[in-house]
């Protein structure tokens, strides 16, 4: 399905009535360059996002409710908005961290076409599902902008006077006196906050410290309360900029469902609606609709970095998915306020929430295979033995080695490593592997390999070094 399913023909007839009246313009220096150099739009301010949701609610005749969803740490406004009566909820929320934006940008245009648009597929959408959001999260944190919120320790002590004397948790940053608000969420989500738990560590669940997600905490109580469970949660992010194992690509957005691993670990039997397979299949619709949604070509599609030890319990998609839900990380390229505003970019990130919405509101969520999500979005990352092997091809075809002969010695390697893999002969792995990392130094000494290659399938080497040693 196409984006013009999402747009409504008022506007495009708009656009090309504008283009009417630009040709009709006399061309002169200034005008010519006008039209050659369109005036930049910028990231909403948080006075600009308000005034956008005021007149998307006034616009949309009762469609979408906007509301003051609670406070930040700091006191300031966090919106919600809602759209849509259908019995599935879908939350969505943008900006947990201050400097990734992009997410409250897409969010808003979704609201703006739902709000307004008598399309039969806004209906359909309306119908099937309610749609709750919160864009703009991280208030504080976006006016700087910053990772973390702003909440200093003298302020949590005050707060929580039980903490006097106690290790701030973990995920709190001095120098910019906040917390990483994606690291302070539990799966008990009647947790309180205790000073024996801290500092805690990246394997242990938050502390709901923070306004922030204690707001989000409580409208996911609401919404289970009203609706009997949370259909799905997706939260939106930023990254770097990598490269698809394969092809090369520039990563162009990223998808994930929970780190809550590994697999065959007994961690969180206690919590038996943990569902992964379910979240698999709800990241792959965000991936088909992030290519359906769109009108370019989209090569840079992938999974986000899951290795198979992956496990951050305080995130909020963790929490949420140990309590029964989808859930489904977007992960977008550059962070701010190095990247500025791209249209491209925040398109991506609404075809990839309209690919979760179509599906959910026809009903066809539940007929796509989780499994897909794994074997036909491709890598950039190395979490196995193959993705070894794709990397090294790649930089064969690129020429990263003197010549091919050096490089099919790698693969030879990489071939015995991929049996051994498969038999899960941990002694033979780690021999092999330190063989392979042997091979690589000889390389490099006798400039026979550029650095880049040397680094990556070194790096990779020691990843895969570390697990099989455990083992």
């Amino acid at each position: 399905m196409k984006a013009i399913v999402k747009r409504d023909i008022w506007k495009k007839l708009m656009f090309f009535a504008a283009a009417l009246l630009l040709m009709l313009i006399p061309v002169s220096e200034i005008s010519a360059q006008a039209v050659q150099d369109p005036v930049e739009r910028d990231w909403m301010t948080n006075d600009e996002f308000l005034q956008k949701l005021d007149e998307i609610e006034k616009a949309s005749s009762g469609r979408v409710k906007v509301d003051v969803a609670g406070h930040s740490s700091q006191g300031t406004e966090i919106m919600s908005a809602r759209v849509g009566t259908g019995d599935q909820v879908l939350l969505i929320n943008g900006s947990i961290h201050g400097n990734e934006k992009s997410g409250g940008e897409a969010i808003v245009e979704i609201l703006d076409y739902l709000g307004t648009s008598d399309s039969s597929f806004a209906q359909s959408v309306r119908d099937n599902v309610t749609i709750v959001t919160i864009p703009r999260f991280n208030v504080d944190g976006l006016e700087f902008p910053q990772r973390q919120n702003v909440f200093p320790w003298d302020e949590v002590v005050t707060a929580y006077p039980q903490l006097a004397g106690a290790a701030p948790a973990w995920y709190y940053n001095e120098r910019n006196r906040g917390f990483d608000i994606n690291r302070d969420f539990h799966a008990d989500l009647n947790y309180q906050v205790v000073p024996e738990d801290l500092p805690g560590t990246t394997l242990d669940f938050g502390f709901f410290i923070t306004k922030e997600s204690q707001l989000l905490r409580d409208l996911y109580v609401d919404l289970q309360k009203e609706f009997g469970k949370v259909e799905a949660f997706v939260d939106l992010h930023h990254m770097g900029t990598p490269k698809l194992n394969k092809t090369g690509e520039d990563v162009t957005i990223a998808i994930d469902f929970p780190p809550l691993g590994p697999e065959d670990s007994t961690k969180y039997d206690a919590w038996p609606l943990l569902d992964q397979e379910k979240s698999k299949r709800y990241a792959l619709a965000a991936a088909l609709g992030v290519k359906e949604f769109s009108d370019i070509e989209e090569p840079g599609v992938s999974q986000y970095v899951h290795f198979q030890e992956r496990d951050y319990p305080g995130q909020a998609r963790s929490a949420f998915a140990l309590n029964g839900s989808a859930t489904v990380l977007f992960e977008m390229p550059g962070q701010q306020p190095q990247v500025g505003y791209d249209q491209k970019l925040v398109n991506r990130v609404e075809n990839g929430l309209w690919g979760i919405i179509s599906h959910m509101a026809d009903g066809s969520i539940d007929d796509l295979n989780g499994d897909d999500f794994l074997t036909k979005i491709p890598r950039y990352w190395t979490d196995n033995i193959t993705d070894m092997r794709d990397v090294l091809e790649r930089f064969a075809k690129e020429g990263q080695f003197k010549n091919n002969g050096l490089a099919r010695s790698l693969a030879n390697h990489l071939k015995s490593l991929e049996v051994y893999e498969k038999q899960e002969n941990s002694k033979k792995m780690v021999k092999h592997l330190e063989g392979f990392k042997v091979a690589l130094d000889k390389q490099r000494e006798k400039g026979q390999i550029e650095q880049e290659a040397y680094n990556r399938l070194n790096s990779d080497a020691n990843t895969l070094l570390e697990r099989w040693k455990k083992k």
